[in-house]
């Protein structure tokens, strides 16, 4: 009798990582199942990503930092793996060398080519991942850019957006940490721009919620609804008439639902992205997190942009044309393909 197959997926999560990686290897997850290929998610980080995989279906369990490269090959031998997919800036080519050596095909999704990768399918769904020269191995196979880029199927089901000439509904999301409480500044400076609004801010589930946070939804006149965690986003874009976020995993999101974004940089490795979609025209690229002037430069973003419908109608086209929310399923098969060869 023939096995199931199975690919894992060495990944990680947690307040100061965020939620990107388990979010997209997740969607790759649920892709490759319509394919009738299982996964294994062995997770590093905060215990509670891999609770919400386990809630969500997917079979899940902890990395031990001592024991991680001989307990991922472990976990790997006892569920007769023969895939598997890394998306960790933690593993190192050593690491990913011996995976090889131990019989495993190797996935990697990587944002930023900074490393050798041996490996046989390199995945980088950034807008601009083209620019980048990847070290791989004579064999490796390159999947590039946000046509690849890594959604759950909510994203690729279309969905129609209802026009107005100015911006009403204002979408907030920072993404699945939020480090620095910039949710809370977020909330004022949309008001400040934009006045009575309607804000829906999405809190992910390592962010705190803190004291400011609660004053500036009380400041914002009851204009403010807190979504903690939803399963799923993809009706709160649509919703949006623009949307404010980090640079990381959301600003595909947005533009497979063709929601208008003014982001902010979080994190280095996002820098690509956000140069890319920015010249793109799917979103504007406010600045950096720790900028000292954030606050002007994303209240003058917000002020402009929501005035301008013409600009958002633009916006919302370039982004569904750059990401047709399918990229998963592109991916899934490329995988699927290393699973079932010889």
């Amino acid at each position: 009798m023939t096995s199931t197959p199975r690919v894992a997926f060495r990944t990680e999560a947690g307040p100061g990582i965020g939620l990107g990686h388990i979010r997209r290897c997740s969607a790759l997850a649920e892709a490759l199942r319509a394919l009738g290929v299982e996964s294994l998610f062995l997770v590093a980080g905060d215990p509670r990503a891999r609770e919400s995989l386990v809630a969500a279906g997917c079979e899940a369990v902890p990395v031990e930092p001592a024991r991680d490269l001989a307990g991922t090959l472990e976990r790997c031998r006892e569920r007769s793996v023969r895939v598997i997919v890394v998306d960790s800036y933690a593993v190192a080519t050593s690491y990913l060398t011996a995976l090889d050596t131990a019989g495993l095909r190797v996935a990697v999704i990587d944002d930023v080519g900074d490393r050798d990768l041996p490996v046989d399918l390199v995945i980088n769904v950034s807008a601009g991942a083209e620019r980048l020269r990847y070290r791989g191995a004579p064999h490796t196979r390159y999947l590039l850019g946000p046509r690849h880029a890594l959604l759950r199927t909510s994203f690729g089901q279309g969905g129609t957006r209802s026009g107005t000439d100015r911006a009403n509904r204002i979408l907030i999301t920072v993404g699945g940490a939020d480090p620095l409480d910039l949710t809370s500044r977020l909330i004022g400076w949309t008001t400040r721009a934009l006045g009575a609004v309607e804000q829906e801010v999405v809190l992910g589930p390592f962010s705190a919620r803190s004291a400011a946070l609660q004053a500036a939804v009380d400041a914002a006149g009851g204009r403010v609804l807190l979504h903690e965690d939803p399963k799923d986003v993809a009706p709160l874009m649509l919703a949006a008439d623009m949307a404010v976020c980090g640079g990381g995993q959301t600003t595909s999101e947005l533009a497979a639902t063709g929601t208008p974004a003014i982001a902010i940089r979080l994190a280095e490795n996002q820098t690509l992205n956000l140069t890319a979609l920015s010249e793109a025209g799917t979103l504007v690229w406010a600045g950096d997190a720790r900028d000292t002037d954030l606050g002007a430069k994303v209240t003058t973003a917000l002020a402009g942009l929501g005035a301008d419908s013409a600009r958002r109608d633009q916006m919302s086209r370039t982004g569904r044309t750059l990401v047709d929310g399918r990229g998963a399923a592109r991916v899934a098969r490329a995988v699927a393909e290393l699973e079932a060869a010889e």
